[in-house]
Order: structure tokens, then sequence, then C-alpha cells
């Protein structure tokens, strides 16, 4: 399949992916409220965290070493194989020392159920296999299976979660995606490959595993534990309005990703065949893509932070409007050290300069956050991600530029810049003349739409 039928479906799955919790919000932050929506998000960016290290890292190592064989069948079976058992090695460990830490912090222990809930998930993960079928291109199976899934949930919120009370039958209908797409997945991999028990080799990827598993857990500590870090210093309520504040960006930048991890697979291949010229074009495309969406939607959320949080998530959330408005600068950020590092480094096996510079986004983010987070709560916390993100943007922007000789496209940049003002010119006059809340997201809504299909067929980004 080409790379514009694989982005389309890409994009299908992310919208189904981010955009489903993002629906049912309004209904869940009502009935649930916000000190419950801090205890589950808590618990399961844990619970992600723990996904982080039981697939270390087999989400870009898997993509990458099943793209390169997907056409021997011997060798995708053995790759497979000896993937899938590395990983299950990990995810064993990875819930021996969830168990221990449940029994050893008190406040996990006052979660319990909470936790229990979310093991299903850590297990259920082991056999989503994702990167699999990724590294196959199959996009098309992955986008059909999540989004019938995803429309399941749905329904399933809106007849059950009628109560406060019901917040932890929310965490497993929520589980529960997870669980019934690995089922799905794991069946449908027979027609491809099979799990083996003999003739393991686990050598050859371990070392990749390890260290490209450090760069994602680095990362996680940055990401993942922000929420829970802001919850024991400041409180749920704190940790409530900042996961409010984030959501809208999880949903583009996974939006951003899905053309990144496209990508990966045929940067892979050209790499293996060095086709730099083409490796230059996918480079740039990857970024005229990165500022079509991330500038209009950085505009957007500025001017319309405190509608979307009072329309989404109701006024008892208001103190998440200003922490949206820090973190929505990370669509530009990490959209670039996506570009950068799952694009480039990764393909071309830098997976040690990977690890550095999630080392030093660590040191940053534990440096910063001591500071900052105790003293501004969520603002705090949504400075020290900006910082956090720029520094390992940096040092692979440095790496790239000197081994390369790739530079970043401020050109490019500063033209999409001057083609995303009347974006500010529309968003400005109508929150000026516009007093109704519902009625001016809905007007600005609408004239971003259409200026960004006009933009979208004068550029023809695709088509490219």
């Amino acid at each position: 399949m080409s790379i514009k039928g694989n982005f389309i479906y890409s994009t299908i799955l992310t919208f189904s992916t981010y955009l489903v919790p993002l629906m049912v919000f309004p209904y869940i932050s009502r009935i649930l409220g916000v000190d419950c929506i801090g205890a589950i998000d808590t618990i399961d960016n844990i619970i992600d965290y723990c996904i982080l290290f039981s697939m270390m890292g087999m989400s870009t190592l898997g993509i990458r070493e099943i793209a390169k064989y997907k056409n021997d069948k011997k060798r995708l079976q053995e790759t497979f194989n000896n993937l899938f058992w590395l990983n299950a090695i990990s995810t064993i460990v990875v819930f021996f020392f969830l168990i221990v830490a449940t029994i050893s912090i008190p406040i996990l222990q006052q979660r319990v159920v909470l936790l229990t809930i979310g093991t299903f998930k850590l297990f259920a993960n082991l056999f989503w296999i994702e990167w699999f079928y990724r590294g196959l291109e199959d996009f098309k199976y992955i986008t059909i299976r999540s989004v019938i899934v995803r429309l399941l949930f749905i329904v399933s919120v809106f007849v059950f979660i009628k109560e406060k009370s019901d917040f932890t039958l929310y965490y497993i209908l929520f589980v529960s995606i997870v669980i019934i797409n690995a089922i799905c997945n794991w069946t449908y991999k027979r027609n491809k490959v099979s799990l083996r028990f003999k003739h393991i080799a686990l050598k050859a990827y371990a070392k990749p595993f390890i260290i490209l598993g450090v760069f994602a857990m680095l990362s996680a500590i940055y990401t993942k534990l922000s929420i829970p870090v802001l919850s024991f210093t400041c409180g749920d309520t704190e940790a409530g309005y900042y996961a409010t504040a984030t959501r809208m960006y999880q949903v583009v930048i996974a939006l951003i990703s899905s053309l990144i991890s496209v990508l990966i697979p045929r940067m892979s291949v050209l790499i293996r065949e060095s086709n730099y010229t083409e490796i230059s074009h996918l480079f740039e495309l990857a970024f005229k893509m990165l500022f079509f969406i991330s500038l209009p939607i950085i505009w957007y959320v500025e001017f319309l932070a405190p509608d979307i949080i009072a329309i989404f998530a109701g006024n008892e959330f208001v103190q998440a409007a200003i922490p949206m408005r820090i973190v929505i600068f990370l669509v530009l950020i990490i959209g670039s050290e996506q570009i950068y590092i799952m694009q480039l480094l990764i393909p071309l096996n830098k997976d040690k300069i990977v690890a550095v510079a999630g080392l030093c986004g660590v040191i940053t983010w534990a440096i910063l956050s001591t500071i900052l987070v105790p003293l501004l709560h969520g603002i705090g916390t949504s400075i020290v991600w900006i910082a956090t993100e720029s520094v390992v943007l940096l040092i692979a922007i440095y790496y790239i530029k000197k081994t390369m000789g790739y530079h970043y496209p401020w050109k490019l940049f500063f033209l999409s810049c001057l083609e995303s003002i009347p974006y500010a010119i529309m968003g400005g006059s109508l929150l000026l003349l516009v007093g109704q809340t519902y009625l001016r997201a809905v007007l600005i809504t609408i004239s971003f739409i259409i200026y960004s299909i006009f933009l979208w067929h004068k550029k023809k980004i695709l088509a490219q």
C-alpha cells in the first residue's frame, strides 16, 4: 500500500484511539468529577509506564525489524518469534516489580483495585503486537478493528456509567479496549506467523531492545510520570486539571505520530538501499505535514482554551486552561523530535544517540521538576515538559546536522507561519466580536476548517 493510503488509515486509527476518550470525557467528567478522573489517570499512567518498561524498545525495534523481512516468510517467522519471547520475558519481570511496589508503597495499596484492573492491560499489551502489523504496513486491518472496538466502548460508557461510584467500572471498560484488540490481533496473526517454542535466538535483538528501551523509559519519566508526580506532590485535584489540559494535545500529537510511524518501515528500507535522495524527500514531506497540522492547532488552543475546557469538562476544570495553552506548543516540539528520532536516528540504528538524548531530557526534567512543580503546580509541570522536550530535540538536531548535513527547515517553518496568519486574524476577530461560548467555538472551528481545506488543496502535501 502507498504512503498516502497508509497515512489515511493511520490517521483514522489515531482519531479512533484518542478522539473516542475525548468524546466521552464531557459525560464522564461530569459524572465522576475531578478527583475520580485524577485517580484513574494517575493509576493508568503508572500502568502505561509499566507497559513501557515491558515493551522496552519493541515499539520501534519491532517495526524496523519486521519491515526488513516482510517479504521473506522464513525470516519474518524467525524475527516475530524472537521479538515476542523477548517481550514476554520483560513483561513478566515488570509484573513482578509492580507486585513488589504495590505491597511496599502505602499510597498504591490504597488504589489496589484500580491497579489490579490495570494489570490486565499490562498483559493484554503483550499480545496486542501492534508493532508486527505496523512493520508489515497492514494499516487497513489495524484501523478497521480499532474503530469497531472503540465504538463498542462509547456505547458501553453511556449505558453502564451512571454515577460517581461507577469509576471502577469505567476503568474496566477502558482497559477492555486493549484486551479485545489483543485478542483480535493474536487471532489474525495466524494467517502470517505462528508462535514457536524452539529455535529461539534472543541475543541479536537484546542489545537494541535494551538501548531503545532506555530511551522509551527515559522519555516516559517526563511524559507518563508527570501526572503521578503532580498527584503525589499537589493532590489528585491538580493532577485532574493537568490531565484535562493535556487531552487535546494527546490527540494532535498522536495524529502527527501516525504519519511518522507510517514512514518508519519505508525509511528502514530506503536506508538499507542507501537511497538518500528519497530519504531527503520524505524528511521534507514530514515537516510540511507537521507545520500544516501543528500551527493552526496552536492558534486554535491559544484562542479557545477556556472555552474548550468549559465545553468538554465543565467549569469545575477551568484551572486547566493555562496549562493547556502551554502544553499545546509540544505539538510542534515533539513533532519535530519524532521526525529526527523516529524517521532518521532509529532507521539508521543510532540507538545509543537516542538513549543519550533521553538521558539528557530526564536530567533536565528532574532538576526543573524539583523547583517548579511545588511552586507552580500544573503550570510548572507544563513548563518543565516544554523545556525537557526542547533539550531532546536540540541534541537530535545537532547529531543529524553533524552526520547527515540535514538542517532544521527554518525557511519552511517561517513560510508556514506566514501562511498561518489568517488563523490568527480569524480567531482574534471572532474572540472579540462573539461573546457566547458555544457560538464562538463553533465559528472559530468552522473558519479554521475552511482555511485548512484551502491550504490542503493549495499545497497538495500527500500528492508529493
